[in-house]
């Protein structure tokens, strides 16, 4: 199977899971986030890991064709971003998924799985 194939398979099964993470365990996932954002090293851990990660993949694999490969390239780097966030504005990001963001929740768990299903049903 080729990478991108198994990468895209995987990101889908992910983004299904998170989906319904977000639409069902609403109230679970309010008070896990503030959880997180408690613990500095956790953060920084996740941080790492992500950057890690997508930095692996996008050395690889930075495609712009027009296809799905662009897609999991523009969640990569979505990723990237996330990481970086993670480093140097913690704060702010707490404040906008806890506080702010709780509302759409289920718009977000909508898209997320929605999204992960085109993904994971892709050739």
């Amino acid at each position: 199977m080729e990478t991108t194939i198994l990468v895209t398979k995987v990101l889908g099964i992910y983004m299904m899971s998170s989906g319904l993470l977000l639409i069902l365990k609403k109230k679970s996932l309010i008070i896990l986030l503030k959880d997180f954002y408690d613990h500095p090293a956790l953060i920084y851990l996740t941080s790492t890991i992500l950057i890690f990660l997508s930095s692996i993949y996008l050395l690889q694999y930075n495609i712009w064709d027009g296809t799905y490969k662009t897609i999991i390239t523009i969640i990569v780097w979505l990723t990237m971003a996330k990481g970086l966030c993670y480093i140097f504005i913690p704060e702010i990001l707490s404040k906008i998924s806890v506080n702010k963001h709780q509302k759409y929740f289920i718009l977000y768990g909508l898209i997320a799985f929605f999204v992960g299903l085109y993904l994971f049903i892709l050739k």
